[in-house]
C-alpha cells in the first residue's frame, strides 16, 4: 500500500479505505480529476463536497480539508473516514457521464432497491420526523401559529449553510451541488390531520456514474444530519 492507513474500529471502514488508497495509489490522478470534474494542485486533487474543497493526495490517499494559502499539504483538517472513502470512490468511478437533467429516487438507482428500505429509514424519515404533523391546519411558511412552516424554515436556513437552492417543488425544496458532477435534492411536504409530513431525498440519474449506490446512500445519511443538525 501507497502510505500508512489509520485503523478503525469499524472493520466496514477499515477494508473499504484500504481498497480505495490501493485503487487510488495505482490510479492516474490527473485522468481521475478530468473525469470527475476536478481540479488539481501540485499536492493532489481538490473536490468540492456540498461546498467544502477538500485535499486529496497521491499516491498516498490522504484526504483533508483544503490548506489555507500558504499553508503545505498536511496541514488542512483530516476528513472523517466516511467522507474520505466516498471521495476516493468519488474520483476512481466518475466516467464524465452527462448530468441526466432528471431526478431518482433512491429505490431507481441501480441496485438501489436493495438498500431502499435502510435508505429510507436512516436519511428520509428523520426528516420528515423534523417537520411533523400540519399544525393548526395552516399551510404557510414562518408564520406566528406554524411550528411545522418554522421548522420547514430551518432546514432550509441549514440547507443554504451546505449550499442549497430553492427548487420549486413540494412545499419546500433544496437543490445541492453534492459533488461537482453529483446533484441532490431534498423535497419536504407537510402533513395534515390525516397524514404526517414526508421527506425525499433524489440524486440526478446519472448518479451511478460517479458514486456506487451504497456510497449515494451514505451520502443520503450525511446530508440528512448535516440538515439535522443544522436547525
Amino acid at each position: 500500500m501507497a502510505g500508512a492507513v489509520t485503523l478503525y474500529t469499524n472493520p466496514r471502514f477499515q477494508k473499504a479505505i484500504e481498497k480505495a488508497v490501493e485503487d487510488w495509489a495505482a490510479a492516474d490522478p490527473a485522468r481521475c480529476a478530468e473525469l470527475a470534474g476536478c481540479g488539481t494542485t501540485s499536492a493532489g486533487v481538490l473536490v468540492p463536497f456540498f461546498g467544502q474543497r477538500y485535499l486529496v493526495s497521491h499516491p498516498d490517499g490522504r484526504v483533508e480539508t483544503e490548506p489555507v494559502a500558504g499553508e503545505a499539504a498536511g496541514q488542512g483538517k483530516p476528513a472523517h473516514v466516511s467522507i474520505a472513502i466516498l471521495l476516493l470512490h468519488y474520483l476512481l468511478t466518475a466516467d464524465a457521464a452527462p448530468t441526466a437533467d432528471r431526478w431518482a429516487t433512491f429505490r431507481e438507482l441501480p441496485g438501489g432497491l436493495f438498500y431502499a428500505q435502510a435508505f429510507a429509514a436512516h436519511a428520509e424519515a428523520p426528516l420528515a420526523a423534523l417537520i411533523g404533523g400540519l399544525a393548526d391546519g395552516v399551510a404557510t411558511d414562518v408564520v406566528g401559529g406554524d411550528p411545522v412552516g418554522r421548522r420547514i424554515q430551518e432546514l432550509r436556513e441549514a440547507g443554504a449553510r451546505i449550499g442549497g437552492v430553492a427548487l420549486d417543488l413540494a412545499d419546500a425544496a433544496l437543490r445541492f451541488q453534492a459533488l461537482p458532477r453529483v446533484p441532490v435534492a431534498v423535497l419536504l411536504w407537510k402533513g395534515d390531520d390525516e397524514f404526517p409530513g414526508q421527506a425525499g431525498i433524489l440524486f440526478d440519474a446519472s448518479a451511478h456514474h460517479y458514486l456506487p449506490t451504497e456510497d449515494l446512500a451514505g451520502m443520503g445519511d450525511w446530508l440528512a444530519h448535516q440538515l439535522a443538525r443544522g436547525r
